[in-house]
């Protein structure tokens, strides 16, 4: 059972009392489809950005479990906020793991995390490549200049955290003849970056996923974090590759808890008017709420022994991703399943804006969108099993 030890189960408290703290403003945020950037401020705060850094760059040393349980609980108070801040734990937390940066990058953007509550995450998708890892090159582009530096020109979607972002880790292609790809560290501070509000979707409205536009930006050679050659592959290690799948995991379960507990609350306290009880006391809604618990029971065992076992067999990583892929993808059905459950359980009134399990219902929804897809995650499995390693 977790928490595991005094470690975990005090990073858990303070995600409890983020988790509490948010929960007032999120439905809010989400109707008007504002950024709560006041929830950024209570986690800087509350040190909470700084909790994947390791210690000996002065973070607080959590790993991927610890923070797999944390981001649970932050998505029941909000999860538009738990999916966002766990992109920011995935950049960080995953380099941690796999020391792929430059150093001098990576003690840089690490130290002003710390100090500064810096925030930090990837962007890569464009309006007409879509996600990268589908194949194409990127139009967002690197040109170098006379004097040795960088231009960066281009656009990218789906930016989540962009009103509060520090360090936008830009996928661009190299344009020099070389055919390479890179990413580059660019501060949205910098002359030439502007955000285009564009977002406006069904589900985590209040992620900032705007538009992010690059107008002659300055790179360095000091700003790239890697660069490399479509037509030559490089083998590449598995590790960070479980922080995204399982933190966006971990704050859709989250707010299927929310969902389950809304239903639960809902149920037990329904008395409709000539009715001898509550309905909790009905075969149905008894069943529906068996069906709830017992989902959410199996995926969230599920999701902690998956990051329970990825932090603690570096050497089995490999073997262990397949699994990382179809928890992702089991969990988020699971969500989906639950909301919808939960849904039944209320009826009608379920849907009023006034009430947050629309908001629930929604927000799921939009992981079934991010990596690894069934698709992918189910050919990495058949991979696996049958050509015996991951494609």
């Amino acid at each position: 059972m977790w928490p595991r030890n005094e470690k975990q189960a005090s990073l858990i408290d303070l995600a409890k009392t983020i988790s509490k703290e948010i929960e007032g403003t999120a439905a809010e945020h989400d109707r008007n489809g504002t950024f709560p950037t006041e929830h950024y401020d209570f986690m800087r705060n509350q040190g909470y950005l700084r909790a994947s850094v390791p210690k000996e760059q002065g973070g607080e040393g959590h790993g991927l479990s610890d923070i797999t349980l944390a981001q649970y609980e932050i998505g029941k108070g909000c999860g538009a906020t738990a999916v966002s801040v766990g992109m920011h734990h995935m950049v960080i937390g995953s380099e941690s793991e796999a020391l792929a940066w430059p150093g001098k990058i990576r003690d840089r953007i690490f130290r002003e995390v710390v100090k500064d509550g810096a925030i930090a995450n990837n962007i890569a998708s464009e309006p007409d490549l879509g996600s990268p890892r589908g194949g194409g090159r990127p139009i967002t582009i690197l040109e170098k200049t006379d004097d040795g530096k960088w231009l960066l020109n281009g656009r990218k979607t789906f930016s989540t955290l962009s009103p509060v972002m520090t360090y936008a880790i830009t996928l661009a292609a190299v344009e020099d003849g070389t055919g390479d790809i890179a990413r580059v560290a660019v501060r949205m501070d910098s002359a030439g970056v502007s955000i285009d509000e564009t977002w406006d979707s069904m589900s985590m409205r209040a992620s900032g996923s705007h538009d992010v536009i690059f107008s002659d930006v300055i790179v360095t050679e000091q700003d790239f974090v890697s660069r490399s050659n479509p037509s030559k592959p490089l083998s590449r290690s598995p590790n960070g590759a479980a922080w995204f799948p399982l933190l966006l995991s971990a704050a859709n379960l989250g707010i299927a808890h929310a969902a389950r507990d809304y239903a639960v609350d809902f149920a037990v306290n329904r008395k409709p008017t000539g009715s001898a009880g509550t309905i909790s006391k009905i075969p149905y809604v008894r069943e529906q709420g068996a069906r709830m618990e017992s989902m959410m029971l199996v995926a969230r065992r599920s999701l902690f022994s998956c990051a329970e076992d990825w932090e603690e067999n570096p050497n089995e990583r490999k073997h262990i991703l397949p699994e990382v892929s179809i928890t992702k993808v089991r969990c988020i059905e699971t969500a989906i399943a639950v909301t919808d459950l939960a849904m039944r359980i209320v009826g009608g009134v379920g849907l009023e804006r006034s009430r947050p399990l629309e908001r629930y219902f929604r927000d799921v929804r939009g992981a079934i969108a991010n990596p690894p897809i069934e698709a992918r995650a189910l050919e990495q499995l058949a991979s696996h099993i049958l050509d015996g390693h991951e494609s």
